[in-house]
């Protein structure tokens, strides 16, 4: 469960702070897919950023499964996301010297899982998605769609518990788009995870539990 209570977010501005996000109490059960809408400059992003810990709330308390994370260092988030949070971004950040393959093995192997067991996960998470014949491939031999493929196969290959997706439609056409929201959402019920996406697709947000509005840092 995610839980936001009255959290702020603002950056230092050259004149004055810009405030990202106001007062925004927020909760999201387990195993629910809530999509986030509003226009660019809204929050969306810096939402999921503060869930993901990559970035730090202003003030209020962000509360994962219970655990309050206002004591988190980057050691505490990165052991977080490392176990229980996958990310999906629009931009795929693949790496381009790596395999499809050893993409996706990227977060097993961080963990410290055996060579056998993580090639048989990335297997097995690259053919869920549909990629399983492109295993040598690099990133530039792929397209838009299949990137994104490669990046939900990576995002759920170590079973996180929450899946934070950003914009992850945004550099594909309407039907791959609504292809890769469809394939993420098979995934996170298969595997019973909970899904924050945010998006401007009114196509993408359908496919939610929980559609979420936000203007101006705070939640409409």
């Amino acid at each position: 469960m995610i839980q936001c209570d009255h959290i702020c977010k603002e950056y230092q501005g050259s004149a004055m702070p810009v405030v990202a996000l106001r007062d925004l109490c927020l909760t999201i059960s387990d195993g629910e897919f809530c999509a986030l809408m509003g226009p660019s400059g809204s929050g969306k992003s810096t939402l999921l950023h503060l869930v993901a810990g990559l970035d730090w709330v202003t003030s209020g308390e962000i509360l994962l499964d219970g655990d309050s994370c206002l004591a988190f260092g980057d050691h505490e988030w990165t052991q977080w996301r490392r176990e229980k949070i996958g990310m999906v971004f629009q931009a795929f950040h693949l790496i381009p010297g790596l395999t499809i393959e050893e993409n996706v093995a990227l977060p097993l192997r961080l963990r410290g899982e055996s060579s056998a067991s993580i090639r048989t996960q990335a297997v097995e998470m690259l053919e869920k998605v549909g990629m399983g014949h492109r295993l040598g491939h690099r990133s530039h031999e792929l397209s838009g769609g299949e990137q994104q493929r490669v990046a939900i196969a990576r995002a759920f290959v170590h079973r996180p518990r929450l899946i934070v997706a950003d914009e992850p439609t945004g550099n594909l056409d309407e039907s791959t788009g609504e292809h890769i929201v469809s394939l993420l959402k098979q995934c996170a019920q298969e595997f019973g995870q909970t899904v924050l996406l945010a998006t401007h697709s009114l196509n993408a947000a359908h496919a939610a539990d929980r559609v979420l509005t936000m203007r101006d840092g705070q939640l409409e």
